[in-house]
């Protein structure tokens, strides 16, 4: 992949100019760039799909995989590592989103997917034959409000769905910039509780 090996030769480059780094430390960033190119590969099998999103089970593996790519990272602690190390990580924000998904969101999204026949935006979310006929960006952004909506009465579990919106929309932003959109804050109403949500713009 090109983007690992520009890993390879910015970090490279990053240890040669290091008075900090020391040649173990390069070895580390070696083998954290193959586990980042495990993790990359398993998220473009995944997001080869018309559907936003799929079953919390099935990103379990990749949920595996960004905390490998992560832990190998936290490996690396001399102080010139330390940008890269974030700068390389920046470049998989889905991670943070699927590991909500599959945690603290799984029961929610597992009910929201139960109601794929009667909630409009649900089927857009999570139906694999559902046709993108839309910018993803857009599209993504156009249906937040009624997924926040279904959130808040779907999923009231605890009488925590307030928190579970919240928490979502903490971590969607994450989602969306994965799809290589740019968020830019807005603020948006619905059933009367103003939540503050990933950047609803377009990608133009």
């Amino acid at each position: 992949m090109l983007f690992i090996g520009f890993i390879h030769v910015v970090w490279e480059a990053t240890i040669s100019k290091s008075d900090f780094c020391s040649r173990a430390q390069l070895l580390t960033g070696v083998e954290c760039a193959k586990k980042t190119r495990r993790l990359e590969d398993a998220l473009m099998a995944i997001n080869q799909t018309t559907r936003f999103l799929r079953p919390p089970s099935e990103y379990q593996k990749v949920v595996d995989l960004c905390e490998n790519a992560q832990n190998c990272f936290t490996k690396i602690t001399c102080e010139d590592g330390h940008d890269f190390v974030a700068d390389v990580m920046d470049n998989f924000p889905a991670c943070e989103f699927y590991k909500f998904y599959t945690t603290e969101f799984s029961q929610c999204a597992e009910r929201l997917l139960s109601q794929t026949s009667n909630i409009t935006c649900l089927d857009t979310l999570f139906n694999a034959k559902q046709t993108i006929r839309f910018n993803r960006c857009k599209q993504w952004l156009d249906i937040q409000p009624c997924i926040y909506d279904a959130i808040y009465e779907e999923c009231n579990f605890d009488g925590n769905s307030t928190d579970l919106v919240t928490r979502y929309s903490e971590t969607a932003r994450d989602f969306y910039r994965s799809m290589y959109c740019e968020p830019k804050p807005e603020r948006i109403n619905t059933i009367d509780i103003e939540y503050e949500i990933i950047g609803l713009v377009g990608q133009s």
